[in-house]
């Protein structure tokens, strides 16, 4: 992706690297593909580095596409002023328009993650969706799993470099930008 840092782009290929390793191990267990977009009915929020790399892949949008995520954008403030569900506002016919600048979360959306909670002890989260059939998890095994704590470590150190060589404030290396806020603002 031009334009983004050295370490960010190392950790997305990393990611994408894990993700296709882990996609071809379990295919027969995931239905995520092209269109499916039930991981994406959330309004996330990301650091400013993966903010850096979605605001640059909005800008280079068609001009009527980047109009049709405006509106998206100014639809999803207004439902969650209503405390109403929400999907990403960045989906185009249940596609996400800036797939290929998409944050770390997005590039691990249902597959298997091992997930560190309270007391210590770890856990794995998929997509609901995914994994259904009678002993299907029983393929789960920790080598082969997403380790979100590590992702996590590794995007908050290249968010920090990002921040840093911007020259932006140290407070501000640790807020989160909503994804209405970066497409209203491109």
């Amino acid at each position: 992706m031009p334009g983004v840092s050295e370490p960010y782009q190392q950790l997305i290929e990393e990611v994408d690297r894990l993700s296709a390793r882990l996609a071809a191990r379990y295919g027969a267990h995931l239905t995520c593909r092209a269109g499916c977009s039930g991981c994406c009915h959330h309004h996330i929020s990301i650091f400013e580095v993966e903010a850096a790399a979605v605001r640059e892949a909005v800008r280079a949008l068609p001009a009527e596409t980047r109009e049709r995520l405006r509106q998206q954008a100014c639809e999803v403030r207004e439902r969650e002023a209503r405390e109403e569900p929400v999907a990403c506002p960045l989906l185009v016919d249940e596609r996400c328009a800036v797939y290929e600048a998409r944050p770390v979360i997005c590039r691990t959306q249902g597959l298997p993650l091992l997930i560190k909670i309270d007391g210590g002890d770890q856990e794995v989260d998929f997509c609901p969706l995914n994994f259904t059939s009678p002993g299907a998890t029983d393929e789960l095994d920790e080598d082969h799993l997403v380790p979100l704590d590590l992702l996590n470590l590794k995007l908050a150190m290249a968010n920090l470099n990002h921040c840093r060589e911007a020259g932006l404030e140290m407070a501000e290396s640790g807020q989160r930008r909503l994804m209405s806020d970066l497409i209203l603002d491109s």
